[in-house]
């Protein structure tokens, strides 16, 4: 029995407790003290067999674990998902910005910066590897003649990032620094 806050009250036992489920919460309970007959038994080891060893689930994808697509096959997926053949295509809209923000002009901007302020965070001189982010002193959005601009970037620690005007969504958009 249950209280007014949705809380089982002291003494009384939930329904379910006790009982052991498996993947099939209705099977077990169903099952719950029964036993499979020896012809049952047979029937699901030769389905067991002829899946791989696999037991029969309602989604087909699982029967295909471990096994691998021909090359062929390969090829005939990457050329019926490829483009504007592609169920996702949208017209090709991704966005400018994060085109160049996986490019590898960028990367090597970001490798020179932290290499010039010797990876180490120019605020706190935090140096911990995977805590530093290279940061545009003039906004990337606002500024693109100076997205690759060694002298336009900095190294801060993720903190230290978190607390300039321009992280994320905090900079105003109308007006340039």
């Amino acid at each position: 029995m249950k209280n007014n806050k949705g809380q089982f009250e002291k003494g009384n036992v939930p329904w379910n407790t006790g009982l052991k489920l498996g993947k099939n919460p209705a099977h077990s309970l169903r099952m719950k003290g029964k036993k499979h007959t020896k012809e049952t038994k047979q029937k699901m080891s030769k389905i067991m067999k002829e899946k791989g060893n696999r037991p029969p689930t309602q989604w087909g994808h699982k029967y295909n674990l471990g096994r691998k697509h021909t090359e062929e096959t390969k090829k005939k997926m990457s050329e019926k998902f490829k483009g504007e053949k592609c169920y996702r295509w949208k017209g090709g809209i991704t966005p400018i910005n994060r085109s160049i923000r996986n490019s590898l002009e960028y990367r090597l901007w970001r490798t020179a910066v932290f290499e010039r302020d010797n990876f180490t965070c120019v605020w706190c001189g935090d140096s911990r590897g995977g805590n530093l982010e290279a940061d545009h002193i003039k906004p990337f959005a606002q500024y693109p003649e100076l997205r690759f601009a060694i002298d336009n970037g900095r190294t801060l620690c993720k903190e230290c990032h978190k607390k300039t005007d321009t992280y994320c969504w905090k900079i105003r958009w109308n007006k340039k620094l």
